[in-house]
């Protein structure tokens, strides 16, 4: 007889951002068995006009419910559970939905920067983005599995959500016997996301932290898109030396990287687009400092590395933050990308 047909995972998604939300929409299409999560406004809006979103596919709406469950609170164990929250509100987002995480439930977090599991055997957390260790001490480290995403969305202003580049994710174990996603390949590469499954997901992590470091903040800065940054040549130097300086942090804890030469290049590829810290800015939203910026700086400390571009770029950030000065020549802007 022929094996029976695997089960369709259940899967929920904590954060109803433009990532989650995008996420969501995309799992759904594809006949997922999803559950978001969201509260306040934007669980009436979903309620009210389902999910709409936009991505180089067409637009699409999803009826709430019928394609898509949302719910402000999970109340029992689901198969995957996807954290699309920012780091500021994760160990919130977290405690509030404990019981959608079982002994079986694999838990992926789609968290910019240093993610709180990066160093697991260090045997304490990364004070920066878990300062209480509450999130160490909630998610077993065998139940994690490893992700960096390479997917955009931001929010119109009447909430679609919006996606112009193609849907890249990469998924790893974060330990050498941690869960692999198996099941959960067939499900999203369904849903149209090219997916990497990598057997050492650090590498792509210090990676991504490299191009995040150098961009993100500096555009937060100076209030410039990507490829401005790019064109600038005081600017662009700037930010190649803080990606050179994340890849001798990575080699100090013993990565290889490559990502400052080619930095430029990749600016200006990106064309007009504004980083999310850029537009977290512009919003008054929180920025995503810790993840960011102070956990590798915490990082280097313990490994006697000197970070002083990375340093300097932080001081001059956040003193313009105290001031409650905004960014030069760029008008408020809706919805956040990644």
């Amino acid at each position: 007889m022929p094996d029976a047909p695997m089960p369709r995972p259940s899967i929920a998604i904590i954060g109803a951002g433009a990532i989650g939300s995008l996420l969501a929409g995309l799992l759904a299409r594809a006949g997922a068995d999803v559950t978001l999560v969201a509260r306040g406004a934007r669980l009436e809006a979903l309620r009210r006009d389902g999910l709409r979103f936009r991505d180089l596919g067409g637009a699409f709406t999803l009826t709430v419910p019928g394609a898509l469950k949302v719910t402000d609170r999970l109340q029992s164990p689901v198969s995957v559970l996807f954290l699309c929250v920012k780091a500021p509100a994760l160990e919130a987002a977290l405690s509030d939905n404990l019981a959608g995480m079982g002994p079986d439930s694999r838990v992926v977090p789609l968290v910019n920067g240093i993610p709180w599991w990066f160093f697991d055997d260090l045997g304490h957390p990364i004070h920066a983005v878990d300062p209480g260790g509450r999130l160490f001490e909630m998610v077993p480290f065998d139940q994690i599995v490893g992700s960096v995403t390479m997917m955009t969305a931001g929010f119109e202003a009447d909430g679609t959500v919006v996606s112009t580049i193609p849907h890249k994710l990469a998924l790893g174990p974060t330990t050498p016997n941690g869960p692999r996603p198996v099941d959960l390949a067939d499900v999203l590469t369904a849903a149209g996301i090219d997916l990497d499954r990598a057997d050492h997901i650090r590498p792509l992590v210090w990676e991504k932290l490299a191009i995040n470091l150098s961009t993100n903040t500096l555009s937060a800065l100076c209030g410039h898109t990507l490829e401005e940054i790019a064109a600038d040549p005081a600017l662009c130097a700037r930010a190649v030396a803080v990606a050179a300086e994340t890849e001798h942090l990575a080699r100090a804890w013993g990565c290889q990287i490559a990502v400052a030469a080619g930095l430029p290049a990749a600016m200006t590829r990106a064309g007009a687009f504004r980083t999310s810290m850029l537009q977290d800015r512009l919003a008054g939203r929180p920025l995503e400092l810790a993840p960011i910026a102070l956990a590798p700086l915490e990082l280097a400390e313990a490994r006697a590395i000197a970070m002083p571009e990375t340093t300097r770029l932080l001081a001059e950030l956040q003193a313009e933050l105290v001031a409650g000065l905004a960014p030069p020549g760029t008008p408020p802007v809706q919805g956040a990308q990644r």
